[in-house]
């Protein structure tokens, strides 16, 4: 897939697995890349990644909802701004698993993480409500582009937390945003650096915890995208596989 840019074409990698790990039963994570198989318009695409919650099927549901409801909505206006095209898509999301949630007498306890990578004319964009991740990795190193929203990353960065006691705390996945748990959501939308030839960006639920930066970077960037996300997964097994695990990675050659 060609990707035009004022100095020169660029080329988008893709690759991506997911797995229900060694522990649960289902997978109630969920990926996407928008248009599938070849841009509706070259330079426009979209990828996502989300970690339903909920219980076994509907949290399953919650993820796929999302994701189809996101791509539903952000491809809807393809000439509009892409950061409100985020926002909107987002926000789409959270209504459908929110209304999916409250349908019949008794509402149910449905939501799910959701973060989404946006690449058109040049240009990179990132969404994201949750905890699962994206980072970059290039020739500098691996940078994590989101916030985990948890209360103890919260707690973390007010000091209260070390990094330490963080990542040993018993409610370290404990959420205070997600994707359909009540009607309306903050998202944080954001525009990244321009891509360049070289870049690679990963989105992962937090299945990968137990994977370091330094890790997944050594990977990313030895492996094609394919190979990569799946040595990846393999990796989170053999670490325990305590939770389901999604990666997506996408790179710019």
């Amino acid at each position: 897939m060609l990707w035009k840019r004022t100095a020169r074409p660029l080329t988008i990698r893709f690759g991506a697995k997911t797995d229900v790990g060694r522990v649960r039963s289902e997978n109630q994570d969920d990926y996407g890349r928008f248009p599938e198989m070849r841009a509706e318009r070259d330079g426009d695409q979209l990828f996502v990644v989300a970690d339903g919650m909920g219980g076994h099927e509907d949290g399953g549901r919650a993820s796929r909802t999302a994701i189809e409801a996101a791509r539903e909505a952000y491809f809807a206006e393809p000439d509009g701004p892409v950061e409100e095209r985020l926002r909107r898509a987002f926000e789409a999301a959270n209504l459908r698993v929110y209304e999916q949630a409250h349908t019949g007498a008794t509402p149910k306890k449905m939501g799910t993480t959701c973060t989404a990578l946006a690449l058109k004319d040049a240009g990179a964009y990132l969404a994201h409500v949750g905890d699962s991740r994206a980072y970059l990795i290039n020739r500098r190193g691996i940078s994590q582009l989101t916030r985990d929203h948890t209360l103890v990353d919260a707690l973390r960065r007010e000091g209260v937390l070390t990094e330490a006691e963080a990542e040993r705390h018993p409610q370290r996945h404990a959420l205070v945003r997600a994707i359909g748990i009540e009607r309306g959501v903050e998202v944080d939308v954001r525009q990244l650096d321009p891509p360049a030839v070289g870049d690679a960006y990963l989105l992962c639920s937090d299945g990968l915890a137990r994977v370091s930066s330094a890790e997944i970077r050594d990977i990313v960037r030895a492996d094609t995208p394919q190979q990569a996300a799946e040595r990846l997964v393999d990796l989170a097994n053999e670490r325990g596989g305590h939770d389901n695990v999604t990666v997506l990675v996408v790179k710019i050659e």
